[in-house]
């Protein structure tokens, strides 16, 4: 059904009233939008067998209920009375239609209302709620109910446009009253509607920058970067590409006005050729449409820190003490993205009110912004309105310098909880709100790398892999992260540098892929009973603290073992469910039972004070060589991108490994292909398999000690 289908079912009246002042609240549309997409709208609730008096339409925000409160303005000749810059309470309908009207015209129209021979539009319920106050926005309610009451024609003669929330009351007052009303919904743009809509916006843009509409002239290429646009978008919330529209939440993020606004603008180019492949690969990292989807949720908060400022400088307290210098503070994306997981997640987070607010005002101002949040446009009732809300508002309360370092903390617990359900979004929203335009490093703190780990992951499909490393740079942290999807097409590298001083990594349920490096503590299971080792994993630290009850390990036969290198390990009434040859463990300490079975001794140096140097490059010299796979007769393989910045990386110890091995000749860079030569291993006098399961031969006493003297020249 669509909007026009509703505005058949109100009653039209035969000509215009004509407000005669515009100060009151109530004008007329009397030239038609000619660009205005009728939207879809869907039945809530029927009154059946009820006749109805009043017709309530909600929408979230940002989906377009003042164009629609016009349009059927123009399509009824009827007037709208638009809340949005009135104090609302007792009296409010009558008084503003009388004084708007005039005696005599208010009169008629009222006849006509309660007859329905006429209807009136009420615009801006939630913004009369914000500026009001609860106790006059009620007794507003009260005053409509009241007037419905008195409709006695056969259809509705008032019309209410609200969010949902602010629509509550009226419900409520409705229901309580036995009153019968009828409730739809207006539905977000749908595939031909949004294409229709984003033509005529881009033609605005092309205008506005007084160019031609190359769209017009050019729509099969421009159709094209459209769909191209719609599919990248759409991917951030599925992966059944064939059928995005019909899944609601992809419908309810595409069909947002908001949404459209900013891919005009992204659309409206010289030549759409250009548009092909950059959405997926604006920075190089096939992320371009994440930073595409973070400013349009940029700019709905934006929207909404306006839509509150306007409301809440009219309120008589603002008046009283406010002043201008405080609208900038006032609801900023930052506090509201605290309040909102706040309100959501009940995190029990210090809110803290804007720096500078008067103390007459504060409660004025926390009620309001209490009242603004319950309409949200990220919301859906008491929940979400989709993930990608919910990770956008996750990442940049984690970022802000505004959000009180306790706060940080409890949101870090939650996300790091069992309960947290993890996405791809709060890993690539992170890494765009942490990186200035001038960085390619991301900051984070180090506790947050896990909850990275496990949102990275989750963007991971079937055959796909997420390589990472991590390792210590001063007093800092490095993570890199990676998804491989084949030995050529990467989303990533993307690197993260922790904030100075974080130096621990909290990983909640599991690990794989992973190469972990002079970090001073690793911390493995969080709140969960257990924790799992999946393949490649190397963890060389100085604490390991295992939380969970249980450690699982499985490897598979063609990869190599688990290998932890530490200092010290703290665990207490752990069971281990692995095989002795999938788990290698060295510790300084002497371990008892479970870990002692898995416990190895490696001393590969003469030299006590070069022990542990020596003992750590050979076990980079283990894992580097590993990662080559068999390539063709005589020679392994690694991609060098793969080895130069997965393998590798910034790992100081690695990158002088690597270049022993070319010195000696095992290891050569032919193309793209880091190559090894098997007769030149051969000539080192150890074989792969006893390099994997780290058996101490006098190859490896001379391998170690060699790579130590190659060590101590580079430097």
């Amino acid at each position: 059904m669509l909007l026009s289908d509703l505005c058949a079912m109100l009653p039209a009246s035969a000509d215009w009233y004509g407000p005669e002042s515009p100060n009151y609240g109530m004008r007329e549309i009397r030239e038609a939008n000619i660009n205005y997409e009728v939207p879809e709208v869907r039945e809530v609730q029927n009154s059946a067998p009820l006749t109805p008096s009043l017709m309530l339409i909600t929408a979230p925000a940002a989906v377009g209920k003042s164009t629609a409160a016009e349009y059927m303005s123009n399509y009824l000749k009827c007037p709208i009375l638009d809340l949005s810059r009135l104090q609302v309470g007792d009296g409010t309908l009558d008084g503003m239609a009388s004084k708007s009207l005039g005696i005599r015209k208010n009169a008629q129209f009222q006849e006509a209302l309660v007859e329905s021979r006429a209807a009136l539009l009420i615009d801006a319920l939630d913004e009369a709620e914000v500026r009001s106050g609860q106790a006059n926005f009620r007794a507003f309610v009260r005053g409509v109910a009241d007037t419905a009451s008195q409709v006695t024609g056969d259809r509705p003669s008032l019309v209410i446009l609200s969010r949902a929330e602010s629509s509550r009351t009226v419900q409520e007052t409705f229901k309580n009253r036995k009153l019968a009303y009828l409730h739809f919904e207006i539905r977000p743009f749908g595939k031909e509607q949004s294409e229709r809509y984003l033509e005529r916006k881009v033609t605005e843009v092309y205008q506005k920058e007084m160019k031609e509409s190359l769209h017009l002239r050019h729509a099969k290429p421009y159709g094209k970067a459209r769909d191209a646009l719609f599919s990248i978008l759409a991917s951030t919330m599925t992966q059944d590409m064939e059928n995005f529209w019909e899944e609601p939440e992809v419908r309810e993020f595409l069909g947002y006005s908001q949404v459209l606004d900013v891919a005009a603008e992204y659309l409206a180019v010289d030549n759409f050729a250009d548009l092909k492949e950059s959405p997926t690969r604006a920075d190089g990292k096939g992320l371009g449409h994440w930073g595409l989807v973070a400013k349009v949720i940029n700019e709905l908060l934006l929207r909404e820190q306006a839509k509150f400022v306007t409301q809440f400088r009219e309120a008589e307290g603002f008046k009283q003490h406010g002043t201008p210098d405080l609208i900038r503070i006032l609801y900023t994306p930052e506090e509201q993205c605290s309040r909102l997981l706040d309100y959501v997640e009940n995190m029990g987070l210090d809110l803290e009110l804007p720096v500078g607010l008067p103390i007459n005002l504060r409660d004025g101002y926390e009620a309001a912004a209490d009242t603004q949040l319950s309409n949200h446009p990220f919301l859906r009732g008491s929940g979400w309105f989709n993930v990608i809300f919910r990770d956008y508002v996750t990442a940049r309360a984690q970022s802000s310098a505004s959000t009180s370092g306790e706060a940080v903390k409890r949101i870090r617990s939650n996300i790091l909880s069992a309960e947290w359900k993890h996405s791809p979004m709060y890993a690539f929203f992170s890494y765009s709100l942490g990186r200035s335009t001038t960085e390619v490093d991301s900051a984070c703190h180090s506790d947050d790398i896990g909850a990275l780990y496990e949102s990275f992951k989750s963007a991971c499909e079937t055959d796909d892999r997420l390589v990472t490393s991590i390792g210590r740079a001063g007093n800092r942290l490095t993570a890199t992260f990676t998804i491989v999807r084949n030995e050529t097409e990467n989303v990533g590298p993307l690197r993260f540098l922790t904030h100075e001083g974080t130096v621990s990594v909290t990983f909640p349920r599991e690990l794989s892929y992973i190469d972990i490096w002079d970090v001073p503590e690793v911390i493995l299971g969080g709140d969960r009973p257990s924790f799992k080792f999946g393949p490649s994993v190397f963890i060389a630290c100085a604490d390991l603290l295992v939380s969970a009850g249980e450690l699982q390990a499985y490897v598979g036969q063609d990869s190599s073992p688990v290998l932890l290198n530490i200092k010290s390990l703290i665990s207490e009434n752990i069971k281990i469910q692995s095989d002795p040859a999938d788990v290698m463990l060295i510790c300084e300490e002497h371990l008892g039972f479970p870990w002692s079975k898995y416990q190895r001794n490696l001393d590969l140096s003469g030299l006590a004070a070069d022990a542990r140097e020596g003992a750590a490059l050979y076990l980079e010299f283990r894992r580097i060589v590993l990662r080559f796979k068999d390539a063709k007769d005589g020679e392994a393989a690694v991609y060098q991108p793969m080895m130069d910045n997965l393998v590798v990386g910034s790992n100081r110890r690695a990158r002088t490994v690597l270049e022993f091995l070319q010195e000696i000749g095992c290891v050569k860079l032919a193309r793209s292909m880091y190559l090894l030569d098997f007769s030149k291993f051969a000539d080192l006098g150890i074989s792969r398999s006893q390099l994997r399961d780290l058996e101490k031969t006098d190859a490896a006493l001379r391998i170690s000690a060699n790579i130590l003297r190659f060590s101590k020249r580079q430097s």
